[in-house]
């Protein structure tokens, strides 16, 4: 079992902070959401394209920005030490016009091999929060076992280690 992030990066004043902005939602799918987008940003100096995960994460990560001090606090306890930036599409479009609509397929291959060679295997709640990993499972018709499988010998047949130091 690999350890959660939040336990390490969100403190009791951020926990209270996120069950007042998303207070319509079950604690348990809220701990979910939180999870996730740590685990985004863990890997997130890998992301140079379109954001690879659900918009209910994005609105996680939003209100996390929110509170400043804190995110930049969260930031340098992250792997690379370094703020993380966040643009819209909308603004991205400006200077590249196809930004979000042509979402490159290695990069995305390669932030879920990363998620999984630092988190472990994906679960059915987890994989719905990661835009491929749904898109196979709706579109392919592909279980999470199937997705895990397929993630797990891409790594291999790669042979590249793709686990962070």
């Amino acid at each position: 079992m690999h350890p959660m992030l939040s336990d390490a990066l969100l403190d009791a004043p951020m926990r209270h902070y996120f069950q007042c902005k998303f207070s319509g939602l079950p604690a348990q799918e809220l701990d979910l959401r939180i999870e996730e987008t740590l685990r985004f940003l863990f890997i997130s100096h890998e992301c140079t394209g379109a954001i690879p995960v659900s918009k209910d994460i994005d609105e996680v990560w939003h209100a996390w920005i929110l509170q400043t001090q804190e995110y930049v606090a969260l930031c340098e306890q992250l792997p690379t030490g370094r703020y993380i930036h966040h643009s819209s599409n909308d603004y991205l479009r400006y200077f590249d016009p196809a930004v979000g609509e042509n979402d490159e397929l290695e990069l995305s291959v390669k932030m879920l091999a990363l998620y999984v060679a630092n988190f472990g295997p994906f679960d059915e709640a987890r994989a719905r929060h990661w835009l491929l990993a749904s898109h196979l499972q709706q579109r392919l018709g592909w279980s999470v076992g199937m997705l895990n499988d397929w993630l797990l010998a891409a790594q291999h047949l790669a042979n590249d280690p793709v686990c962070m130091a």
